[in-house]
């Protein structure tokens, strides 16, 4: 498939036609167009004030428009610069603009972590609300600024003992100075410095550069991010992000191989565990699948290929991988006409470990597709009508007490109503992660351990060969960052989902928390119910009167079902793994 993320947001892929009346589609879950016009504005982080502006060639040509970025911080922050680009077309990997983060993902009241290249650093929304990226170690004794906190003057705070940095990295306060004048000496000096990194936002997403220094400063703002040298444009609507626990090569590998869906994604028999002819339609050889001559370069390349099942086999696509980070790719019909539109992003976080982004756009209703029919017995349909009015209540509940309705509702339509995406990602992260282990074992490169015969490999092929005639055969980790750990994962790892995208998510933490308030609630109440009910019925029978204790008890059943409930969709937002029965679950 083009790519498959678990988040709310969806994902789509070229869609097939009905294979008769019982027939459905198979793949990713149903796009959500968003806004009929492309986004033609950009929001900038300034700060503090006189922003560079800069013109940069593309690597294809085309002029490009840097946008503004924070300026470089006092010389007093400056690290040594890193050692200069190779001579000739190659890629540097520490010279680049790389997403984080959505913006709205973040949360602008306290520090949000992150990792690139292997490095730690931390993000957060300073003075000027400008976000500010630092190493994420303060220069005192090397404890997380992460743990740390958001001063009223928008300051980060470490936890540890105090000390306060402002947007450029300069030490802003530290608290166990003995006067004034030590505590001015202290800041000054550079060695109480948090090192900074260059950060902008755009696209709606926050970009790190991460080079430090005043020349990294100067070389980012005449630098365009990635997805600027799309042909037509940012897409509409937000963005999808997760953290794949495998490695950016395995993962471009999995978005250049479009053909994989029709095994991959596609409907099984239960019973059988073979194809369900009924629920899928028939695959066709790809014929043109190729690397656009003249394309192959430092800065990337495109691909240009055809369709791949009876559904979509007259569609043509063309994908712009624009260097490190940015897969774009735009489908047309039979017609010429645009039919599908795809942005994907990919961000090594550490060994074993990336981001990934995805944006879709249909340009006609034939592009929507959704996962496929799923059986519904008259037992479905009698505990639908049954659990009507728990559900009710429980929207309710979210809607009107809850603390923050509007994140909790997003939160919940991420990991709770969205958990079929997840399912395709769990599909995916199987794959890929047995790639990456037999590479690993294997000690050989691509070319001796892949077989690749038929054009639908000619994508798999072009990442590689980029990867090892311009970008040094793999990812340069930051200094210090070692990749010699092995890439084996258990499977309760490969199928958790709070690292994945929950807690890289505001909304869904805000949701997971009210669960859990909610979730204690009902425990309370039904403990009340069952003390009520032993009251009234000791009471009862004296009196003999057994209403309220029948009333009781059943109402303490309820809340004891409805806690069971919500500890259902909490463990969705944490794990794949079933929280009853067999610890694998059934992915296919």
């Amino acid at each position: 498939m083009i790519a498959s993320i678990a988040t709310a947001p969806v994902t789509a892929v070229v869609a097939r036609r009905s294979a008769g009346p019982n027939r459905t589609t198979r793949g990713p879950t149903t796009i959500r167009a968003g806004r009929a016009a492309f986004a033609t504005g950009h929001r900038e982080t300034l700060a503090p004030p006189s922003p560079r502006r800069a013109m940069r060639r593309s690597a294809r040509g085309g002029a490009v428009r840097a946008q503004s970025i924070s300026e470089p911080p006092s010389k007093t922050t400056e690290r040594a610069p890193a050692d200069a680009p190779a001579a000739g077309d190659r890629f540097d990997w520490a010279r680049a603009w790389y997403p984080m983060s959505p913006i709205d993902f973040l949360d602008e009241t306290a520090p949000n972590p992150m990792k690139v290249l292997g490095k730690s650093i931390v993000a957060w929304k300073g003075e000027g609300g400008a976000w500010a990226v630092v190493e994420d170690s303060c220069p005192h004794r090397m404890a997380p600024l992460s743990l740390g906190f958001i001063s009223e003057d928008e300051q980060i705070v470490c936890r540890y003992h105090g000390w306060e940095f402002g947007n450029d990295g300069k030490a802003t306060a530290i608290p166990m100075s003995t006067d004034a004048k030590a505590e001015k000496t202290a800041c000054e000096s550079p060695r109480s410095c948090a090192v900074s990194y260059p950060v902008k936002e755009e696209a709606g997403l926050l970009w790190v550069w991460p080079t430090a220094g005043a020349d990294a400063w100067l070389e980012a703002s005449a630098t365009p991010v990635a997805t600027a040298a799309a042909e037509f444009g940012e897409l509409p609507g937000e963005w999808g992000m997760v953290e794949l626990p495998v490695g950016y090569a395995p993962a471009l590998e999995n978005q250049f191989d479009p053909s994989h869906a029709e095994w991959l994604h596609a409907k099984y028999n239960a019973e059988s565990g073979l194809l369900d002819g009924a629920m899928n339609v028939a695959y066709e050889p790809m014929t043109r699948f190729n690397v656009k001559e003249g394309t192959m370069g430092a800065g990337g390349f495109t691909v240009e290929h055809g369709g791949y099942n009876a559904g979509n086999k007259d569609v043509s696509a063309e994908r712009l991988f624009t260097a490190p980070c940015s897969s774009r790719s735009e489908y047309k019909d039979a017609n010429g006409k645009r039919y599908l539109s795809a942005a994907i992003l990919y961000t090594p976080t550490e060994p074993g470990r990336c981001l990934m982004f995805t944006k879709f756009q249909a340009h006609t209703r034939k592009a929507v597709q959704g996962a496929g029919k799923t059986k519904v017995t008259a037992g479905d349909r009698w505990r639908g009508i049954l659990e009507s009015p728990a559900k009710t209540a429980f929207q309710w509940y979210m809607e009107f007490v809850a603390k923050d309705p509007e994140l909790c509702r997003i939160g919940l339509q991420h990991g709770v109503y969205g958990s079929g995406a997840y399912t395709l990602g769990d599909q995916d992260i199987q794959a890929m992660h047995g790639v990456e282990v037999a590479m690993e074992s294997a000690e050989r490169d691509w070319k001796k351990s892949y077989y690749l015969p038929t054009p639908s490999d000619a994508g798999v092929a072009g990442f590689r060969t980029w990867m090892d005639e311009h970008a040094g055969g793999g990812v340069k980790w930051a200094d210090g960052v070692r990749d010699d750990e092995s890439k084996m994962k258990p499977i309760a790892q490969r199928l958790e989902r709070y690292e994945r995208h929950t807690r890289h998510c505001r909304y869904c933490k805000a949701a997971l928390r009210e669960l859990g308030v909610l979730e204690e609630r009902l425990v309370d109440f039904s403990n009340a119910m069952l003390a009520a009910g032993l009251v009234f019925g000791l009471g009862g029978a004296v009196v003999g009167q057994e209403g309220p204790t029948v009333v009781s008890l059943c109402l303490a059943g309820l809340a004891i079902n409805a806690t069971e409930s919500v500890r259902d969709m909490q463990h969705g937002m944490k794990t794949s793994v079933p929280r009853r029965g067999d610890p694998i679950p059934k992915l296919w």
